[in-house]
């Protein structure tokens, strides 16, 4: 009887593990797991009006279940449908290969670990589940099962793709210099007097002097805002459901004022386009400051609508765009530049604790104060010099 021929090794270019069967699934259940993922992201705290982390992690557990091998639908937004039949178990060995496989498909550091941030809720709840024996020779794999899964849900997320010492504020977009801001400002002289000119730098004055984010400019309305004791207050939403008060200055009232008032006059007193207390300030416009016949004000401008006002408005005033949380960053760095107290930026940005504030926005540097030549004389030849201006 001949004896039957080694199989050779395939080389396979896709990297996705195979499916083992193991028959996992007689004992844990993922799509239970995927709804405990939902559950949770639905008891955080503003996931009732946006719906960014729900439709996050939903992107990023249906990557890492499709490259386990289970078939993945997408039709809208957060609809998604699982099959998890062909998915192997997930495990220390492939989770890692995952990471790889984002890696080689060029994704960023930070958004592999954003990507993981779902992942390890997905396999947490996997591990945690209830599982219960068929016959006593299954104790053994459910045992090395919920090892595995532990161990998965820890695998390391890869390291940085860039390191520094420098504050985020510093490493991350744009700051404007006060000559920039003012620069800025100043492209709105000549339009000032449309509703476009008067929204947009009401927009940009707000949200440089305030330190807002976008999508808390896209949401704020006129209740928002109250006369405190010593400066106009705001109370919007913010990030992780922040509600804490910042200042705003009267000019930033002002102009916030001179934009509805605008807006408004152009509509009977019965018009439902109006700007009311209870519906967001910055509205979407036509070209040549026209609003559409058929304009919904309680839609206001998105975040996505703030971030294209501002980079079109940097962009002609400055020649170069920045971005809507650069305004943010601009706040921050000013303040710093200019000596306001740590506490002062936290309660300006709304951070929870100082020591937040101090590692988003650091210490200004002067890096010339470090140069080995302020005590140190060095002789060069003389002609080695370039003359100021010249070429190298």
């Amino acid at each position: 009887m001949l004896a039957a021929l080694p199989i050779p090794k395939q080389i396979v270019m896709d990297s996705r593990p195979q499916v083992e069967s193991n028959g996992w699934l007689d004992f844990f259940d993922p799509q239970a797991a995927l709804d405990q993922v939902i559950n949770h992201i639905e008891t955080l705290p503003g996931s009732r009006a946006e719906r960014h982390t729900m439709r996050a992690y939903l992107s990023s557990l249906a990557d890492y279940c499709r490259f386990l091998g289970a078939r993945v639908l997408h039709f809208t937004e957060e609809n998604y449908t699982f099959q998890w039949d062909s998915m192997a178990m997930p495990t220390k060995a492939n989770t890692a290969d995952y990471i790889g496989h984002c890696k080689r498909n060029n994704l960023s550091s930070s958004t592999i670990v954003r990507y993981m941030a779902a992942v390890r809720h997905f396999l947490r709840a996997l591990e945690e589940q209830e599982v219960y024996l068929q016959s006593s020779s299954d104790f053994f794999f459910i045992q090395t099962a919920q090892r595995q899964l532990r161990l998965a849900a820890t695998v390391k997320n890869p390291p940085p793709d860039r390191t520094s010492n420098r504050p985020a504020l510093e490493q991350h977009g744009t700051r404007l210099s006060l000559i920039q801001v003012n620069t800025l400002f100043s492209s709105f002289e000549a339009e000032i007097s449309t509703l476009a000119g008067k929204r947009d730098l009401a927009l940009l004055y707000l949200g440089i002097t305030s330190g807002l984010r976008a999508a808390e400019l896209a949401r704020l309305k006129l209740s928002n805002i109250t006369e405190g004791k010593d400066c106009f207050e705001v109370k919007v939403r913010g990030k992780r459901s922040n509600h804490d008060p910042i200042g705003i200055d009267r000019e930033a009232h002002a102009l916030i004022m001179q934009f509805v008032n605008g807006w408004n006059e152009t509509l009977v007193d019965d018009d439902p386009r109006r700007i009311t207390l209870d519906l967001p300030i910055f509205q979407s416009l036509l070209k040549g400051s026209h609003i559409a016949d058929d304009h919904n004000p309680r839609l206001g401008l998105s975040a996505r609508a703030v971030l294209q006002i501002v980079e079109r408005r940097t962009s002609d005033a400055l020649g170069s765009s920045i971005t809507a949380h650069d305004m943010r960053r601009t706040c921050a760095y000013l303040m710093r530049s200019y000596g306001y107290e740590w506490d002062q930026i936290r309660a300006q940005l709304r951070h929870r604790s100082i020591g937040t504030t101090e590692k988003y926005v650091g210490r200004e540097q002067n890096l010339s104060r470090a140069l080995l030549s302020n005590n140190v004389s060095f002789t060069i030849p003389h002609d080695a010099r370039l003359p100021i201006g010249g070429a190298a």
